[in-house]
């Protein structure tokens, strides 16, 4: 069982690039960012075992926007984390390009449940990955600030998390996630309980940030539509124990509005996709 968080790797080779494409995995573009290879996880009590990922083999390009889609359960989830290093033991072998001499983070999670502090400012939330990088604080206040300008928060600076609307919270988790520059962004269903219209303002404001900065992501998502409308490719994951089932291009121009999106390709990428994962939903609610 692997104990050590996801290793870093320089320069891709030939032979690790041949290897991601794979039978399943539809083409893409660059180099290789993450490396997944027969990776399983599976948590143990003292009266069970539950197997959560089995084999998962997946290469993510770098600043590639990717989307994880499958049913609950399936352990999307996990996978994001052990990508974080917040879960450490598993089989298989994890890699994660990084090319930074200065220290920063390689990976930056955002969570669903926003994952801020409570007795901290809007501002302090947003520069605390910095401030723990020992960035001093004139700089780190400066860079907090631009990003709160980028997500329409420059004014709520000074407030607190209680002062906020849940959909303004997470528009402070983004924004701090984005501060502290890492290579690749992790999001597991960040706007998964927002409401509807709330939802697609945050989805458009992330696609413009992600434009801009050309971070590498990995986002976990229930929402078939909410993957075609940001993804560049989309993996569909099996129920329990989650493997990959298939990787599509979602070959559609950007920038993405709900204006701009083709409807015919929309609609029959939609379908393929929910062919793929309705026997996998199926299962997982039978089990």
């Amino acid at each position: 069982m692997n104990r050590e968080p996801p290793k870093a790797f320089n320069e891709p080779d030939s032979k690790a690039t041949a290897m991601a494409e794979t039978s399943y995995e539809a083409s893409a573009t660059g180099s290789p960012c993450i490396r997944a290879r027969g990776v399983g996880k599976t948590y143990s009590s003292r009266s069970s075992e539950v197997e959560a990922l089995t084999d998962v083999d997946l290469t993510v390009y770098d600043q590639e926007f990717f989307c994880l889609l499958g049913p609950s359960g399936c352990g999307k989830s996990t996978f994001l984390r052990i990508l974080s290093g917040l879960v450490s033991e598993y089989s298989g072998e994890i890699e994660i390009s990084s090319a930074r001499a200065d220290g920063g983070s390689v990976t930056n999670m955002v969570f669903q449940e926003y994952g801020i502090f409570p007795w901290k400012t809007v501002l302090n939330n947003v520069a605390f990955g910095l401030k723990m990088d020992g960035v001093r604080k004139q700089r780190r206040h400066e860079r907090a600030r631009s990003y709160l300008e980028k997500v329409g928060l420059a004014e709520f600076a000074d407030a607190y998390p209680h002062q906020l609307s849940g959909g303004m919270k997470q528009r402070v988790a983004i924004a701090r996630a984005f501060t502290n520059d890492p290579e690749v962004l992790l999001m597991d269903e960040p706007f998964g309980v927002l409401d509807a219209q709330t939802k697609r303002n945050l989805q458009t404001e992330l696609l413009s940030l992600w434009s801009e900065t050309k971070k590498t992501v990995v986002y976990v998502t229930h929402d078939i539509e909410e993957a075609i409308t940001l993804g560049d490719r989309l993996a569909v994951m099996t129920a329990r124990p989650g493997g990959v089932k298939e990787v599509l291009d979602v070959d559609l121009p950007r920038p993405r509005t709900r204006g701009s999106i083709p409807t015919d390709e929309f609609t029959t990428l939609r379908e393929r996709v929910w062919e793929l994962l309705s026997d996998e939903v199926q299962q997982s609610v039978t089990r």
